[in-house]
């Protein structure tokens, strides 16, 4: 019915799914380092500043010098790669779902020496990562095209949204048991609240603002993703209508400009965390897949 089975397995598609997930995973490695100095060296800073009053100053001058850090330099870096790695990703997405690149939402095609480059370094770590082999269900293949590409898109949209929700509960429990265990310290040394503010608050406020900043934004994520999802679901049920296969691809061109906003816009999320989904994640992906492409089946009478 349509080649997306294996147009997505072809070298060249491998090589730009490659190229984005290196991209990503060094946008995350510095996400990493941000994490690092902004929350346990932190919090190592405040807690000796509770028990040795003389590094107040030290500690408060290293939450501001993090904070620093993360605005001029750490931050505007990630987004610099998330924005190539979600080009990438948007050249692999028009091949396989065949839709037209959208100039005017993503700009100019990604160039092809900097997917070679990326996708050469991806390779030297391949064993520690997830294999890149159908990216999207292979029943799809069963499909018209234009109600494969949808079911696609919806996949993208769930999986997306799934992680972003897991990881945001995550940051929240890990940011509500650390504020209670230093401000747990903080009560049992004694500490004025001035002394607090100074040697506990100040040290630990990148850590604070890093993880309020991480949970609104992917639940922000999340819940934009949603609503694609919903557009997604309702051009599916549109798709077995009398609208003709250009007004198909025109709407469905639409959302895929708003997935590739959503990666170029969304918070990172952890490849370790990613790992730890996959699994469980990607069996209730392909079985959502299924269930709409045996629907799709029914409706156009194909079974």
């Amino acid at each position: 019915m349509n080649t997306i089975p294996e147009t997505q397995n072809e070298p060249k598609q491998l090589q730009r799914l490659a190229a984005q997930r290196h991209l990503y995973s060094t946008a995350k490695r510095l996400l990493g380092m941000e994490v690092l100095l902004g929350a346990p060296i932190a919090i190592a800073w405040a807690v000796a500043a509770t028990g040795i009053p003389r590094v107040s100053g030290y500690a408060a001058f290293w939450g501001v010098l993090v904070s620093l850090s993360d605005v001029l330099w750490l931050n505007p870096w990630q987004k610099r790669l998330r924005e190539r790695a979600a080009q990438i990703q948007e050249a692999f997405d028009c091949d396989i779902l065949q839709l037209p690149w959208s100039d005017i939402k993503v700009g100019n095609r990604p160039d092809p020496e900097l997917i070679k480059e990326q996708a050469d370094k991806f390779q030297k770590g391949s064993s520690r990562v997830s294999p890149l082999h159908n990216w999207y269900p292979p029943i799809v293949g069963e499909l018209p095209i234009q109600v494969a590409r949808v079911v696609c898109q919806r996949s993208n949209c769930w999986w997306d949204s799934k992680q972003r929700r897991r990881y945001a509960a995550w940051v929240i429990a890990g940011l509500v048991f650390t504020v209670v265990t230093i401000l747990g310290v903080g009560l049992v040394g004694g500490l004025t609240i001035e002394k607090f503010l100074l040697a506990v608050v100040v040290p630990m406020a990148p850590a604070i603002i890093l993880a309020i900043r991480q949970c609104t934004e992917q639940i922000e994520a999340a819940t934009r993703i949603d609503k694609l999802k919903d557009h997604a679901e309702r051009l599916w049920f549109g798709a077995f209508s009398d609208a003709a296969d250009q007004e198909l691809l025109a709407r469905s061109r639409a959302i895929q400009d708003e997935i590739f906003e959503n990666r170029k816009r969304s918070p990172l999320v952890f490849d370790w965390i990613f790992r730890r989904l996959r699994s469980s994640y990607e069996k209730q992906m392909n079985h959502g897949a299924v269930e709409y492409a045996q629907e799709a089946k029914r409706k156009l009478r194909l079974i």
